[in-house]
């Protein structure tokens, strides 16, 4: 994961954890059930109330979404994910996972992929479903299936 997609993850739950996050550039705004990212290429996801975004292709996922948000990466491309208060992350593909908790959250990782939580200051966020020990990083970051993240 680059330096630059994690300094823009880190500038969207910047603000107050109720608010959704500012949309990235060129990205597809959605609500409900409308938040699927197509089979193939890349796509950013800015959820505006109530979604449950969906990676299912082969291309990269970012997405940003606030309070309550439900996110499934089932896909073979990385995503990258913004979550608000009680998000919950499913990384059940192959490409792994790598998510910003604005407050508490639970990522999900039965896949393949590696999987990075990490956490503001403060908040309870936890991994789930790994299938081995779960890593704490000297950062604060929880990772499985992978190497803690520089």
């Amino acid at each position: 994961m680059n330096v630059l997609r994690l300094l823009l993850l880190a500038s969207l739950v910047v603000g107050c954890a109720d608010d959704p996050p500012p949309p990235f550039s060129g990205e597809i705004e959605c609500r409900g059930g409308d938040c699927v990212c197509p089979g193939t290429g890349d796509c950013r996801m800015n959820c505006l109330g109530d979604c449950n975004l969906q990676c299912a292709g082969s291309g990269g996922c970012d997405f940003a979404c606030g309070v309550g948000c439900k996110t499934a990466c089932t896909g073979s491309g990385p995503c990258a994910v913004a979550v608000g208060d009680e998000g919950r992350v499913s990384c059940t593909g192959s490409g792994g996972c790598d998510v910003l908790c604005d407050a508490d959250c639970t990522v999900e990782c039965p896949g393949s992929g590696t999987c990075i939580a990490r956490c503001k200051a403060g908040t309870n966020c936890k991994i789930e479903r790994c299938g081995e020990d779960v890593k704490t990083c000297p950062n604060g970051a929880l990772v499985c299936h992978g190497a803690c993240p520089p």
